[in-house]
């Protein structure tokens, strides 16, 4: 009798689980939902999206077209467009998805050691929901990082460490970057479990490493088969390593600077101050953590493992922050150390309702704020829809709306050929061109490279092949986009490329920022 009412307890409390993880999943899925036709990232998410329907035209990554990042992303999302189509808030819809898997793992790792989950889980909703990562691979990395942390500290057994493997595998496939970090992250959780915890883990660990190294080997001859091995290890590598940091690199939020900037809104200023206080929240954490370990307040046992492996992990994935020091670089390292905010709290005797109700309204107020702005855009009559096919419910700010919908339709209207060059107004600095005009136009890019990079096209080389391409494809139109951060940039190029549109092409029409240029067939 005892083992049944013991029994029914047990499944009474997995029911009770599912339910709340489930609840969690819901509330992230409405709270990302909110405000998510409100403006276009017209490069990053360009970039995911342009990519993967090359994908579906029977393009490779790397061979067929440029890119600095990793390929699984570009066939998932493809994926997703072949079966559910591509319109932008469908496709938005597929990452407001992610992001609420990932905010239930959260969820679901914090309460699996026992720590009140609620905290943690609804900062990382709120710093995600500023910076949602629209068409990019960033949600399903992340997805694969907090999967592979939760594996990490409730593994039990060897197929559990399989598990781990492949996920790090799948994570590298899709950034790269975030695979390496977490490969060095999970080698030092290893090493604290045998060296400090004493556990005897070794023959786990190597099963892990097993897995990765051969499912990794399996990865780049599947590269190696297709014909993009070596220029994915030239693009991803080689040119993010030379070129990337200098013509990419942020400098550290300062804010104190960042709050008295002259001819900014009180409200951006103090906005953008919240924004440079939590880009050095990981750390103050991180130090908070070994000022408790030092004070004994964290004690070196199976406790210690929690603690150890999220500052491991957030540490090490602090790295992307490093060179391009904003706001979302940081966010992965952000996501992570929220999982022990609440149990930090504890040791510092400032559970309370007060300190709580203080963090709450921190961690809550600029990102609700910025949800009410985007919806009294939305719904005052101070923005108008993107007129594309391919953009039903966005919009945007109505003078740029105006301008974008006229760009739009004149190069629909007096452009019936399938190509189009979506470039910048002068190749020798480049910040960003707007990719996202390839899909909107239904056009297809006229050259490789549809991602244009300072280091990349502003090479004599690079701004030849592009030459080639627009002769070859007979490009009749090319959309030029102009931003005065170009103007700021570290790397100056050559000016082949603009030479060449100017002897060939006759400016058209002005948009706002976007320059139209006609051929001349004179």
């Amino acid at each position: 009798m005892k083992k049944i009412i013991q029994l029914n307890s047990f499944v009474r409390m997995k029911r009770q689980n599912y339910i709340s993880t489930f609840l969690v999943f819901f509330s992230a899925f409405a709270w990302f939902l909110i405000g998510a036709n409100f403006g276009l990232n017209i490069y990053d998410e360009g970039i995911g999206i342009v990519g993967a329907k090359r994908i579906l035209m029977g393009e490779v990554p790397y061979r067929d077209f440029w890119t600095i990042y990793s390929p699984l992303w570009y066939y998932v999302l493809g994926l997703w467009i072949k079966l559910f189509g591509s319109e932008i808030f469908v496709i938005r819809l597929f990452t407001i998805l992610l992001n609420s898997i990932s905010i239930s793992i959260i969820y679901k790792t914090i309460k699996s050691q026992n720590i009140n989950p609620y905290l943690g889980t609804l900062a990382a909703a709120m710093f995600l929901s500023l910076s949602p990562f629209y068409g990019r691979a960033i949600p399903l990395a992340l997805l694969f990082t907090f999967l592979m942390i939760y594996y990490l500290l409730n593994k039990k057994s060897n197929s559990d460490y399989i598990i781990i493997g492949i996920l790090n595998v799948l994570l590298f496939a899709t950034r790269h970057d975030f695979g390496i970090y977490a490969i060095a992250s999970t080698i030092c959780v290893a090493i604290f479990e045998n060296k400090i915890l004493k556990e005897k883990s070794i023959k786990q660990y190597l099963i892990y490493l097993m897995t990765l190294l051969f499912v990794l080997c399996l990865y780049f001859l599947i590269l190696l088969k297709i014909g993009a091995l070596g220029d994915y290890f030239e693009y991803a590598y080689k040119f993010v390593f030379e070129k990337f940091g200098v013509g990419r690199s942020l400098p550290f939020p300062n804010p104190f600077i960042v709050f008295f900037e002259e001819n900014v809104p009180i409200g951006s200023r103090v906005y953008n101050l919240w924004l440079s206080i939590i880009f050095y929240l990981p750390f103050v954490l991180i130090g908070t953590l070994f000022y408790l370990i030092i004070k004994s307040k964290i004690e070196i046992s199976s406790e210690s493992k929690f603690f150890v492996t999220i500052t491991l992990f957030s540490l090490i994935f602090s790295a992307q922050g490093m060179v391009r020091s904003g706001y979302e670089h940081i966010l992965p390292s952000l996501l992570i150390i929220t999982m022990m905010i609440t149990s930090i709290m504890v040791r510092l005797n400032l559970a309370n309702k007060f300190y709580l109700l203080f963090l709450l309204i921190f961690f809550s107020f600029p990102p609700i704020a910025k949800k009410a702005q985007s919806l009294i855009y939305l719904y005052s009559g101070k923005s108008s829809e993107i007129k594309s096919h391919f953009s039903k419910f966005i919009k945007l700010p109505k003078e740029e709306a105006e301008n974008y919908n006229n760009l739009i339709e004149y190069v629909q209207i007096f452009d019936r050929s399938e190509y189009l060059y979506s470039g910048v107004l002068y190749h020798e600095k480049i910040f960003i061109n707007d990719i996202m005009l390839y899909h909107l136009t239904n056009r297809y890019p006229a050259t490789k490279y549809h991602e244009l990079h300072p280091g990349q096209a502003t090479e004599a080389s690079i701004q030849d092949e592009i030459i080639a391409e627009l002769k070859s494809k007979k490009t009749h139109v090319l959309v030029l986009y102009y931003d005065k951060e170009s103007e700021k940039q570290k790397i100056i190029g050559e000016s082949n490329l603009d030479e060449y549109i100017r002897e060939n092409y006759l400016l058209s029409k002005i948009f706002g920022n976007y320059y139209v240029f006609r051929l001349n067939k004179h």
